[in-house]
């Protein structure tokens, strides 16, 4: 009986990268996109942004969808950014009660059409916002970059875990969004592994680093846009990476290419926490103020910090709290002639 666990157990490893390996193998990819008004554009220097890890891995209740974009629509949300959105009805009622006056383009999913069909096909990853999106589908990023709609993004490697976390496909997606004539915001957002080895969600964060980095340079190398100083980039997500453990943050800063915590940053030694049992930040806003050798627009933070988005019953959402921020692109003053200038 023994020996027969074993070869049971053996069995079903074999049979689970079996189907990682389909998985790659056997798949295309897309995005949802969808414009929700063509409103002229409502330059300001002041922005707010919130990322939330939903868990709508199932329907989420109508109360609960209701409440959450009452305080969506209601707040001053510029770029809302969600994670673990993978359930389609409850996706389709986010977009359906969105505020159209408010919000122009969503990104409603990162597709991954694989077989087998009943794994996780997609990345869970969900952006809208104020402003329009930049269309970059002309530019080819490179072999390791995805490109669909103008929408960037790739499939972060697996690693097989005693939980079925490793079949969603986590990954990175950005976007780039004009805020007024001069000024870009290209902001990203990501999704580590939860279970696996501390090696592996490393492995994960440079790889986000690197999309990072690689696509970046490639907007400002096509002149996309005019400066690089008139360029903010945000990552938003959830990293599975405690804050408040300073290895494991030492260790995914060096991986993401040396971004600013701006929850860190802005309240010092003070720990809030995003995860349910309140000993652990594992959401982040990071920022970048270079990407190789250019330097970025700098932001400056008004305000960051977490909220635990509840019903009318009072009854959390998720098992995440959300962060969010409200920021200034203060340093965004440059034209191309002065860049020119100053190379």
């Amino acid at each position: 009986m023994h020996r027969e666990n074993i070869y049971n157990i053996i069995k079903f490893i074999i049979l689970a990268k079996v189907i990682l390996i389909l998985l790659f193998l056997g798949s295309c990819t897309s995005v949802d996109y969808i414009i929700l008004n063509d409103n002229k554009i409502d330059s300001k220097s002041d922005i707010g942004i919130i990322t939330f890890n939903i868990k709508a891995i199932y329907e989420k209740e109508e109360l609960e969808i209701d409440d959450l974009m009452k305080l969506i629509n209601n707040g001053t949300n510029d770029f809302v950014v969600f994670q673990e959105l993978f359930d389609e009805s409850t996706r389709e009622k986010i977009i359906e009660r969105a505020d159209r006056n408010k919000f122009s383009t969503v990104i409603a999913r990162v597709d991954y059409n694989s077989f087998p069909e009943f794994i996780f096909q997609d990345a869970g990853l969900f952006m809208m916002s104020k402003y329009p999106k930049v269309d970059l589908s002309n530019i080819d990023f490179g072999c390791d970059v995805e490109n669909s709609e103008g929408v960037v993004y790739t499939i972060l490697e697996k690693e097989f875990s005693s939980t079925n976390d490793f079949l969603a496909n986590k990954s990175v997606a950005g976007s780039l969004f004009k805020i007024d004539e001069n000024n870009m915001v290209f902001l990203f957002t990501a999704h580590v592994q939860a279970a696996g080895t501390l090696e592996h969600k490393l492995f994960q964060l440079e790889q986000i680093g690197t999309f990072i980095e690689t696509t970046v340079q490639k907007i400002i190398n096509e002149k996309i846009i005019d400066t690089p100083e008139n360029l903010t980039v945000i990552l938003a997500g959830d990293f599975n990476s405690n804050a408040y453990s300073s290895d494991r943050f030492e260790s995914m800063m060096k991986a993401l290419k040396y971004p600013r915590d701006l929850h860190k940053e802005f309240h010092g030694t003070n720990e809030e926490y995003t995860f349910k049992n309140r000993t652990r930040r594992y959401d982040y806003i990071l920022s970048y103020d270079k990407i190789g050798k250019y330097e970025l627009n700098k932001i400056n933070v008004h305000s960051i910090g977490v909220l635990d988005i509840t019903t009318s019953k009072n009854e959390s959402i998720s098992d995440h709290l959300a962060i969010k921020a409200s920021f200034n692109l203060e340093n965004a003053k440059f034209t191309n002639k002065e860049f020119e200038l100053s190379k």
